[in-house]
């Protein structure tokens, strides 16, 4: 595995514990494939990182996974994405300098948005996407020093990562950039109603209905 900073041993982070109350289904086992989409997150993101981590709510069913993915459910389940990457950070802690965190829901994340990610962190602790005032937390590099800063945070009640982004050395990946790396921000996508997967399979021809969920919904 290589990286832009050859001294900073990286490693991942793929949140999967919501409720996927709108997909009423779990986003996490949709097929995509020959695989659903939390194997396909976790496989781009190890192809930039190592370990990596999955963490998922208590009880939810996961698919198999490499046998060097490691698992963890969340302490503070549908709490917020902050103590979920506190949680994976505390998981990773001592086989990695800084983690990337995306959510199992993007799977057309690209693997060049998270090199560049790791390029403009720098020195930095924190390294994000941001789109106008919005920012995407879980299209980012935490170093695994802010540990410590979450930590603090959620001890007093503050769960907000604006508070997080504001209080550490943070640097930005403005989408203006990202369109010359990933045209129609693909990317930062989320897959979080039956018509976005619909429409994803058709995108990527996996149009098989005979391997669907809710495959009524395929009929033209």
């Amino acid at each position: 595995m290589s990286n832009s900073n050859p001294e900073l041993k990286v490693g991942g982070i793929v949140l999967c514990g919501g409720a996927s109350a709108r997909m009423n289904y779990p986003k996490a086992l949709l097929p995509l494939g020959n695989e659903v989409m939390l194997q396909r997150v976790v496989r781009i993101v190890s192809s930039c990182a190592h370990p990596v981590a999955v963490i998922a709510s208590p009880e939810q069913e996961l698919p198999p996974l490499a046998s060097d993915v490691q698992t963890a459910f969340d302490r503070e389940p549908l709490s917020g994405p902050l103590a979920a990457i506190g949680q994976g950070l505390e998981l990773l802690q001592g086989n990695c300098d800084a983690v990337l965190v995306s959510g199992c829901d993007t799977p057309l994340i690209q693997e060049v948005v998270l090199r560049r990610l790791l390029t403009i962190l720098d020195t930095h602790q924190l390294a994000m996407v941001r789109e106008g005032d919005r920012l995407h937390p879980l299209a980012a590099v935490y170093r695994i020093s802010l540990i410590e800063p979450i930590q603090h945070m959620l001890s007093q009640g503050k769960r907000r990562l604006m508070d997080l982004v504001e209080q550490v050395d943070s640097v930005f990946l403005e989408t203006g950039e990202l369109q010359t790396l990933d045209p129609g921000l693909r990317s930062l996508r989320n897959i979080n109603t039956r018509a976005q997967y619909l429409e994803l399979l058709s995108e990527l021809d996996l149009r098989d209905a005979t391997s669907l969920p809710f495959a009524d919904e395929l009929s033209d």
